[in-house]
């Protein structure tokens, strides 16, 4: 997803002896990281404690899974000391995989966990879930639309193809090597054991993700996760998105589809010159030209399904 050297030098800057800390982390660390030098040098695997390891519970308050009236999206933490300083602070915007490591959940419903965030109003453009029940390879699936200027992400390919350089975000810690966001979904005695067999993604304004039996996570299974970057259509046959506004329930079983649409404003198309090339989403922007990340002031209709960093919640009961 990243490359070795790209990856090396993110690490370096996200624990400093004295440096800058964030917020219910050990002081001079800004986030969780893996020591590649010691991950290559230990065929990826490091024994010793996380030096980043936060004080708080795990999950953080505001980095978990959590249990959300309607959606939960986990996206780029806008109040992260590395987004601030190599993004937002620079009139940029992060794709989903720049923020890996540093992630907030935001919730759309009446109700917030602690710690969560008001999802943006009309971030959620529309979402189609399908349930599939078939012995050994059964799954409930969702993808959806987005408006990523409201949701404050870069969701421009860098490259055909490319799908915004997104894939499914680390489930694996420290010593793993990994970059999993001390939101509790990750594979050590202290993860959430019910979040497991699934695949999920989102790029250039999709999101989708597949909640499965076990065993179905391989090469060839329905929840392939060795194609996390290869995006939604490719990895879960996805035709349809839904149109703009629309949300939808489908028994592929036994045919029955349930619609609901609902009148959404225009998405927001507007650019801004102090976007990079491969940050054209609209930003507003301060005075010093700093960008602001997007206000999450409301809530979009939708039904009551549960999802990215995503999960959903039927999927849960019933397959899990």
């Amino acid at each position: 997803m990243l490359s070795l050297v790209v990856l090396a030098s993110a690490a370096l800057a996200q624990y400093t002896p004295g440096g800058p800390t964030q917020a219910g982390l050990p002081a001079g660390c800004v986030g969780s990281y893996p020591d590649i030098p010691r991950c290559q040098a230990n065929n990826w695997y490091i024994p010793d404690a996380d030096p980043c390891y936060p004080l708080t519970t795990v999950p953080m308050p505001g980095a978990g899974v959590s249990r959300c009236d309607e959606f939960l999206h986990q996206l780029p933490n806008p109040n992260s000391i590395v987004m601030q300083n190599n993004y937002y602070n620079q009139s940029k915007l992060p794709t989903i995989v720049q923020a890996e490591g540093y992630v907030q959940s935001f919730c759309m419903g009446d109700y917030l966990p602690p710690g969560s965030l008001p999802l943006a109003k009309y971030g959620v453009r529309s979402a189609a879930v399908i349930k599939s029940f078939v012995p050994g390879s059964s799954y409930f699936q969702i993808a959806g639309t987005l408006d990523c200027a409201r949701l404050g992400i870069n969701c421009t390919m860098s490259a055909p193809g490319a799908y915004d350089d997104g894939g499914q975000y680390d489930n694996g810690g420290y010593a793993h090597c990994g970059k999993e966001p001390y939101s509790g979904v990750d594979s050590s005695a202290k993860g959430n054991a019910g979040f497991v067999n699934y695949v999920e993604m989102a790029g250039n304004g999709l999101f989708c993700m597949r909640v499965c039996e076990a065993g179905t996570m391989v090469a060839g299974g329905v929840c392939d996760v060795t194609r996390d970057t290869a995006g939604c259509a490719a990895v879960m046959g996805v035709s349809s998105f839904g149109n703009d506004g629309e949300f939808s329930y489908y028994d592929q079983q036994t045919g029955a589809k349930t619609t609901t649409t609902i009148s959404l404003p225009p998405k927001t198309t507007t650019t801004t010159a102090a976007a990079t090339a491969s940050s054209t989403a609209a930003v507003s922007t301060d005075a010093s030209g700093k960008v602001i990340p997007p206000a999450n002031n409301g809530k979009s209709s939708a039904a009551g399904l549960f999802v990215n960093g995503v999960v959903i919640a039927a999927a849960i009961t019933y397959i899990l």
